[in-house]
């Protein structure tokens, strides 16, 4: 997998650090993400100890979304040093993978989750976290160069 720094370490600062799993869903035009209250965000999260990335996924996928997924390939992962609304110092080791999801959608297991689509041109100013819109950003490069 691709791997992307975004963001600069400082000496002598203590990061706060979370790796993650995050799948890129394009069908029939659409962008799937989660959305929690007012935000939204590729869907999946942080990896728990023991698990693989595709665990994570199809986990992440069944709790905020209520899809299955049917194909995963890697596609990039950013290592991110950003500082959070909330003002922490945070390293984010953000992996991100192309999914296939089945047709049929469950109810999510999270209560405050839901499932929305976005078209391509409304994608990027919709998610908030650097790393996600850069992971967009290098998705979006490959579909215009035909790559995907």
């Amino acid at each position: 997998m691709k791997l992307v720094f975004l963001g600069e370490k400082k000496e002598n600062i203590k990061y706060n650090f979370r790796e993650t799993c995050f799948g890129i869903v394009y069908k029939n035009n659409e962008f799937y993400l989660t959305e929690k209250g007012k935000e939204l965000s590729l869907i999946g999260g942080g990896v728990e100890e023991g698990e693989s990335h595709l665990e994570t996924l199809k986990r992440e996928f069944i709790e905020e979304s209520g899809l299955t997924i049917t194909e995963c390939s890697n596609f990039v992962t950013i290592d991110c040093f950003w500082y959070t609304k909330d003002k922490r110092n945070m390293e984010s080791l953000a992996n991100f993978y192309i999914v296939k999801v089945s047709d049929i959608i469950i109810e999510p297991t999270e209560k405050d989750s839901k499932l929305v689509k976005v078209s391509k041109e409304e994608l990027i100013s919709k998610l908030p976290l650097p790393y996600q819109k850069k992971a967009i950003e290098l998705y979006l490069e490959k579909i215009n160069k035909g790559i995907i």
